[in-house]
């Protein structure tokens, strides 16, 4: 049981409206802080960010193609379906496959799918990637700004990251100060850091081609390795972490 003074202290802040200051709550009965957060839906990550994404945070899912990033992020949305929370994703070009996420568990029934325009990025306008990327990050601030949402997830990983670096720093600040605060844990996928929070993480992805065979005749692939390296200004840098 939290003591009087703690109590006190924290009836203080939320009587002052500081209480969005409070990055952990007394978890009553159990004996232990317990940190508000969302899981990522797989347990080696979850164990490196200290349970999971933080929610009233914003944090970066960062890789290439074929790093693992859009697995990572479907068994972050699943997890929060299978707890019978719903869920917000921003697809800024039409990249989400929703037969493939089913499969991995997530239940469509409590998803907000924004879809963007459909896009073949290495031939699109410019013009048309930045007014895709605009309204992206439109759609992800009212989601946040509507609440109820235990994730709300921006998808930008297949744009060009000198698209995205057009963006104002402003914006990645004023989606922080909207969603400080509340329950939802605000994750944003891309190839390139874009703009975490100061409570948020950041999660690199790198994969690595494993082959099987002595000779290159008889070379066959075998796997993927991913790895992710795990940094927070709470956390403090993390190193690298085996996911698979």
């Amino acid at each position: 049981m939290a003591s009087l003074a703690l109590e006190g202290l924290e009836s203080l802040l939320r009587a002052r409206k500081f209480d969005q200051t409070l990055t952990r709550h007394w978890g009553l009965g159990q004996g232990h802080w317990e940190t508000q957060v969302a899981s990522t839906g797989v347990g080696a990550l979850d164990a490196a960010l200290e349970g999971g994404w933080r929610r009233g945070a914003v944090s970066e899912l960062i890789g290439g193609r074929s790093s693992g990033r859009m697995s990572v992020l479907a068994a972050t949305l699943a997890a929060a379906t299978r707890r019978g929370e719903v869920v917000g994703l921003v697809d800024a070009v039409d990249r989400f496959d929703p037969v493939t996420a089913a499969a991995a568990g997530l239940d469509l029934d409590r998803v907000l799918w924004v879809r963007g325009p459909s896009l073949t990025v290495e031939m699109a306008r410019p013009t048309l990637l930045e007014h895709a990327v605009h309204q992206a990050v439109r759609a992800l601030d009212l989601i946040v700004r509507a609440g109820g949402f235990a994730v709300a997830a921006l998808d930008l990983a297949d744009v060009p990251p000198r698209i995205v670096r057009l963006l104002p720093l402003a914006t990645w600040m004023r989606i922080a100060q909207v969603n400080e605060g509340r329950d939802t844990a605000c994750v944003l996928v891309g190839n390139a850091s874009m703009g975490k929070s100061a409570r948020g993480a950041s999660v690199r992805l790198e994969a690595s081609s494993q082959w099987t065979g002595q000779s290159a005749q008889g070379r066959r692939f075998a796997r993927l390795d991913i790895r992710a390296e795990v940094a927070s200004a709470r956390l403090g840098p993390q190193g690298v972490v085996k996911l698979t």
